[in-house]
């Protein structure tokens, strides 16, 4: 049979006929051995920058472990070695690129186009260098073609190729970043925020291949006949329409991610988003198969770890969920102040690491969608420290007489004032354990849009304002990426639900401090919060960590209420439990605590992204001044 057009070969494939092209089908003009040397050089340069990054977290561990084991049991006076900057460079390098927002203070602030809109945040200094570096590249490589070939389609085809290949690739770390279970999260010790940005904008990249890549086929297919016969062979040849299918999912994926589409419908975005991502590489992987073209391979490696993340969620649920002594039960409370709280019972006894957290399972309120939750409390049966009652823990009573009992019912809390937080109640008898410990976890979830909201409407609308749910979690995931336990001085920075970050690290740290086990000599645990309501959120934790040995040497509690209903309900009963009326200006409380410091400093912050960005900016202010000072932000951005 011969062929109906110069460029066109016939190739038959049992009983099908099969058309190729000279430039529109096939590796005709593409420069494989050239595509080859761009694909070893990428993976290269990635390889080499995480092992870079890899030896650098050794080095700031192994720098923090030594700390840690000098540090520990000695006086404030021993330590102040550790607390003076001992070179330029790399207090130079923290302020102006490691802990540097991309201008002058904005990082984690949404920027707002009205009240209910916004359009995301700015990546920081150094997460912009590293996409910028990358974009270029990846621009570079495509642009990077034989341009002393004659044949214009040959030149197309090259283009073709080249961007085919380089979405393909890029599409491995794509599927890699965006899972839970990504290994290079505890490897790098990097955080899942990171990795989350980082993957929407290689989302975008590849999207931009693609669709260069489709549109390179068009061209040369419109060259080779007509309009009509490339959108025929769209139609009627398979390698083709997967092929399309693809594109076009890709497409759909970069037009319903942006900001406020994304937070404003979150789990409808959530859905489709899963959706066309499986549709996309559906289509990829097919239109591969097909014509056995060699980048297949790489999408079995992306099959596998999307299986294989997939695996390891499932694996996570079921080993924390069940058990042969039952499953996971879950209570809801409402609190004052628009929020819940919300405990998990655990079947079985689950060590929980402080700066964790959990991605929360609620059919009756969001189908099978999960939302991760920093853990604001875990307690275990057999702990020292347990609550008196899984389903009760007792609040802080307004009244100073009046003495904290297991009769005191969250489900009508009653208001936590300075005064109740110096109170030292009765010690009470723990209820008889069962033969397995056990651990509950308690999330503290204010009620914004969405599930969060329609929580909160169910639980303030049942008897009691109390009900249990069929619940799950998955996790615990993350920690804290610095070692707490190295620094004499830990300045913990909280606004609204973002204390909940922050307890743990907190009963911790006065735990180890009274065997002798880590360096802190100080904590001052920063709270800023609207209204007093919010401080019935954690009263019964609050309660606690004010009981443990030693507090009173240790930490310093300051309580900034913005919005308070009357000046007598600002009052400060001691030196170690502090409330203030008014906005928290962190540049004023680092001012205050570090001339003071022992050791070195670690300020750490978990809240809204305007009050994360003005703490950075304080800690930034102290670096580059003789003192050690580190940061850390706890952020989860979508």
């Amino acid at each position: 049979m011969a062929a109906t057009h110069p460029h066109i070969a016939v190739r038959g494939y049992g009983s099908n006929t099969t058309y190729i092209y000279e430039y529109s089908r096939g590796l005709g003009g593409v420069d494989v051995p050239r595509d080859v040397i761009i694909t070893r050089i990428i993976y290269t340069s990635l390889v080499v920058l995480a092992i870079a990054l890899f030896c650098g977290r050794i080095a700031q561990i192994s720098h923090a472990y030594l700390r840690q084991i000098t540090a520990s049991g000695t006086t404030k006076r021993q330590q102040t070695f550790w607390a003076q900057e001992n070179t330029s460079w790399w207090s130079n390098l923290k302020k102006h690129f490691l802990y540097a927002p991309l201008g002058k203070k904005r990082h984690n602030r949404e920027m707002q186009l009205s009240s209910a809109l916004n359009v995301g945040t700015l990546p920081s200094r150094l997460q912009a260098i590293l996409v910028i570096l990358y974009f270029t590249s990846q621009v570079v490589y495509c642009v990077y073609l034989d341009y002393s070939v004659n044949e214009k389609k040959a030149l197309i085809a090259e283009l073709r190729g080249r961007s085919g290949t380089l979405a393909v690739l890029n599409m491995v770390p794509l599927f890699l970043l965006a899972g839970r279970n990504n290994p290079l999260i505890s490897i790098l010790h990097i955080s899942f925020d990171t990795y989350n940005l980082l993957h929407r904008w290689l989302g975008r990249m590849v999207v931009l291949e693609s669709v260069v890549h489709t549109a390179a086929w068009a061209v040369n297919a419109c060259e080779e006949q007509d309009l009509t016969h490339m959108l025929a062979r769209l139609r009627d040849t398979p390698f083709f329409t997967w092929g399309l299918v693809s594109t076009v999912s890709m497409i759909f994926l970069c037009l319903h991610s942006p900001s406020p589409i994304r937070h404003a419908f979150y789990e409808t975005f959530l859905h489709l988003h899963q959706l066309a991502a499986v549709l996309a590489f559906l289509g990829l992987y097919l239109h591969l198969q097909l014509d056995s073209l060699p980048q297949r391979s790489w999408s079995q490696v992306i099959a596998a770890i999307w299986l294989l993340e997939r695996g390891a969620r499932l694996f996570r649920l079921i080993r924390l969920n069940l058990s042969t002594s039952g499953t996971t039960s879950m209570t809801v409370t409402a609190l004052p102040g628009e929020a819940c709280r919300v405990t998990f019972h655990l079947p079985k006894r689950v060590a929980i690491q402080p700066g964790c957290h959990v991605f929360a399972y609620i059919p009756a309120v969001s189908w099978w969608m999960s939302h991760p939750f920093s853990i604001a409390w875990s307690e275990s049966t057999d702990s020292p420290y347990a609550l008196p009652s899984p389903h009760t823990p007792p609040s802080l009573s307004l009244n100073t007489n009046t003495k904290l009992t297991p009769k005191t019912s969250i489900s009508n809390p009653i208001p936590l004032t300075p005064s109740s937080l110096e109170k030292q109640s009765d010690y009470f008898s723990l209820p008889p354990h069962n033969n397995s410990p056990k651990t509950q976890i308690t999330l503290i979830i204010s009620a914004r849009a969405g599930m969060t909201r329609r929580l909160y409407n169910l639980a303030s609308q049942a008897p009691q304002k109390s009900l249990s749910l069929p619940g799950f979690i998955e996790g615990p995931y993350g920690s804290h990426p610095s070692n707490p336990s190295s620094y004499g001085t830990t300045i913990l920075f909280s606004a609204g639900a973002g204390i909940t970050h922050h307890l743990l690290l907190t009963r911790s740290l006065l735990q180890s401090a009274s065997e002798g086990t880590c360096a802190t000599k100080k904590i001052y645990l920063i709270w800023s919060v609207r209204s007093t309501d919010h401080l019935v959120w954690v009263s019964s934790f609050m309660d606690q960590i004010l009981r443990l040995p030693g507090r009173r040497d240790i930490l310093v509690v300051k309580l900034f209420v913005s919005k308070p209903r009357r000046a007598a309900d600002i009052v400060s009963p001691s030196a170690t439990v502090l409330m203030h009326g008014g906005r928290c200006r962190p540049e004023v409380v680092l001012d205050e605590v570090l001339p003071g410091r022992v050791g070195a400093a670690l300020v750490s912050v978990c809240g809204p992204g305007a009050f994360a960005d003005d703490v950075r900016g304080a800690a930034r202010g102290w670096i580059g001044r003789g003192a050690v000072v580190d940061f850390v932000e706890e952020a989860f951005t979508w």
